[in-house]
Formats: structure tokens, sequence, C-alpha cells
């Protein structure tokens, strides 16, 4: 292959956080393929790389090849931009629910909006869900009720942590409310499904961080070392304004608007820009960091980090080890440990603030009421107070 195009695949390698000892061994790889992958199509590329592959593989040592497969990936994403193994996936696609599966995947990307990577993994999940059940149609899915979820969950789901689950599950409830779309009859139950974690002990209420545990995050990093404002401004960008740890890891210089006092969010889990108000104690530290600690380089992301000596752009994997080194150091465990309780946290004080479920929806980008109900935790300290006597009359405590 051309010097060009490895060179290309170098960058692209460094942007997604690889290692340069990693880069150079995939770059040398490319070294002995030949240009016909040079194309953007995904049927060709799949072809030309099995038949490289193929061509290769008695010459191959087993160190060989599994750089050659890891790197051909990696390549196939940066030409296509699809992610290798799902494009297998759908063009392995002989599975008897084909049709369901693609009417599932059509309403969430086109009804839904959601990203076309959330729905490919929820089909995968529903597909799982379907070959448990065997022989499956809409009319024998319409006769489902919750305990048969509860079964699936407890039989085949057994190995999996508390997240995945949760995840499955949430899948399943969208799929039952296609379903309900479509005009069958769905059970009530179903629609009851905790969103996630689908942990059936713990999953009536959203996990919050205590006011405690929250007031040492926020006072965690001192600002007398190298990152600790970056850090902690990572940390208050989902404590205060709710935003997911991918949002913050692709959040742009321009992204910032200094003179509307608010913080543009794109690329988002349903496809929707949403702009937010910044609070001006957390602005004022955005201010510090770019003017005097940002490393003066070529790219507008707005969090680097330094990576043996060179500085990239901070990605989600960087994001979510902020948030899991000052849990550890704040001695902040539990099941339930993770950037998401920040989350939740926030639409939680959001909601609690009086404002309602319905702009408290907007601020977090959710486009269902029922994703957001699952993540607020009501005050009801607050609530006592509605509890008080009506004029005219006793309370009906």
């Amino acid at each position: 292959m051309n010097q060009r195009s490895i060179e290309t695949f170098s960058t692209f390698l460094r942007t997604r956080g690889y290692a340069e000892q990693t880069i150079h061994i995939y770059s040398k790889v490319l070294e002995i393929v030949s240009d016909t992958w040079n194309t953007n199509d995904p049927k060709l590329l799949y072809e030309h790389i099995n038949s490289t592959i193929k061509t290769l593989e008695s010459t191959m040592n087993p160190s060989t090849k599994h750089n050659i497969r890891a790197a051909a990936r990696q390549f196939f994403l940066l030409k296509t931009g699809i992610i290798y193994k799902d494009y297998i996936s759908e063009a392995n696609k002989l599975s008897d629910y084909a049709d369901i599966l693609n009417e599932f995947y059509i309403y969430s990307t086109e009804f839904k909006s959601i990203t076309s990577d959330s729905s490919k993994s929820e089909c995968r999940h529903i597909k799982a869900f379907l070959c448990y059940l065997g022989d499956a149609t809409y009319e024998s899915l319409s006769k489902l009720k919750a305990h048969d979820i509860r079964d699936y969950v407890c039989s085949a789901l057994q190995g999996l942590k508390v997240s995945s689950i949760g995840r499955y599950v949430t899948s399943l409830r969208n799929f039952f409310r296609f379903l309900e779309y479509k005009g069958y009859s769905i059970n009530e139950s179903l629609m009851e499904l905790p969103l996630a974690p689908a942990d059936w002990a713990k999953g009536k209420a959203p996990v919050v961080l205590t006011t405690d545990e929250e007031k040492r995050l926020r006072d965690h990093h001192p600002s007398n070392q190298k990152n600790d404002n970056r850090n902690r401004i990572i940390i208050l960008l989902m404590l205060d304004i709710g935003m997911r740890c991918s949002e913050v890891a692709n959040l742009k210089l321009t992204d910032i608007s200094w003179s509307k006092g608010t913080i543009k969010l794109h690329d988002t889990k349903n496809a929707h820009n949403r702009e937010l108000p910044l609070p001006s104690s957390l602005g004022h530290m955005l201010e510090t960091y770019i003017i005097f600690e940002r490393p003066k380089v070529k790219t507008d992301m707005l969090f680097i980090r330094k990576y043996l000596q060179s500085y990239l752009p901070m990605n989600l994997g960087c994001v979510r080890r902020v948030v899991r080194e000052a849990y550890h150091k704040e001695n902040i465990s539990g099941w339930w440990k993770g950037s998401h309780a920040l989350r939740r946290t926030a639409a939680s004080h959001i909601y609690n603030s009086g404002i309602g479920l319905k702009l408290t929806a907007d601020l977090l980008g959710h486009k269902s009421l029922d994703s957001t109900t699952a993540y607020v935790k009501v005050d009801f300290n607050s609530l006592r107070s509605v509890a008080l006597s009506w004029p005219g009359g006793d309370s009906n405590e």
C-alpha cells in the first residue's frame, strides 16, 4: 500500500488513542497489502481483506495473523465508518428473524432517531432473545409477560454484569414498544420493565451520589497538581449539567459560546444537538484551563492529554478513567459505581429544582420522558411541604 495511505491510517489510530508501538506494528502490516484496500465500498473492502488474509495465511506466523486482522478491522473503520464486526453481522444476517429485526432497526433509526450503532446493538440483544424463545412470531411475542423476561434474564443472562443485563432489558422494553407501535396488544407489565440497570432487587430507584459523596467529588481536585483543574472540570460538566462521558470527550473549543454563556453538544447519543447553560463558576474554570493550562496543539478538541512525547485529545476511555480515579481516591464504591451516577445526580438536582420533567428531559437530551423518569430521584423532603393543609381544610396525611 502507498505511503500516503499508511500515514493517514497512522494518524487515524492516534486519534483513537492507540499506543505508538501498536501504531507502528499495524502500519507495517499495511506495507504488505495491495492498494486494492483503498476503497470506501464496504463490500469490496471486505472481499479484499478476506482475499489478502487467505493468500498470506500459509506464510504468516500466529503473531502476524493477529496483527493483520487487527489492523484490517481498524482500516475498515477508517475507510467505511463501519465497525468491522457490525458489518459481518449484517452481511451474514441469515436469521429466521431477519424481517423482524430489520423492521425494528428501521423503527429505531428513522422513527426514534436512535444512532445506527445503538440500534444495531439493540438488534443484537433482541436477536439473542428471539433465539432463546425459539419459534417466535409477532403473535407469540404479543402474549409474553414480564415474568417471561425475568426467566430469560435469570437463565440466559446469568453470567453477565448488572450493567450489561440492564442494556439487554432496556433493548427488550424498546422492542415491545415497537410491537405496540405496530398495533399488537402488549401486556402492560412489559412496559414497566426497568430501563437500566436491570437488577431486580435494586432497580426500583435510580442511584445518585449522597450529599457527602457529591461534596467530596466536588472538592476532590485541589488545583495544585498538573491536570487537576482539567479533571475537576470534567467531573463538574457531568455533575452540574448532566453531560455524558462521550459528550465530554467530544467537546471542542468552538462549542463554548462565551457571549451567551452556553455550551453546545454535538454527536450525542440520540444524534440531536443541544445547547446547555454554562454555570459562571464552571465557565471561569474553563477559561483558566484554556488560557493557562491547555497545551498549545493543532486541534480544536477541548480536553488534551499527554501521551509519551505528544499531546492527544482525550477519548471516552480517558474521561471515564478520570471519574474512576476520583471515586477510588475518595473511597466511593458500590455495585452502581460508574460515571453515570454523576449524570443521575445532576438529573435529580435539575428536576427537584422545580423546572418539570419535560425541561429536565430536554436538558439531558432525552427524547422519551420514560428515560428521564428512570434517571431522577425525587426529593421526598421537599415533597413533604406539598402535604400541608389545604386552605380551609385539614391535610389528608
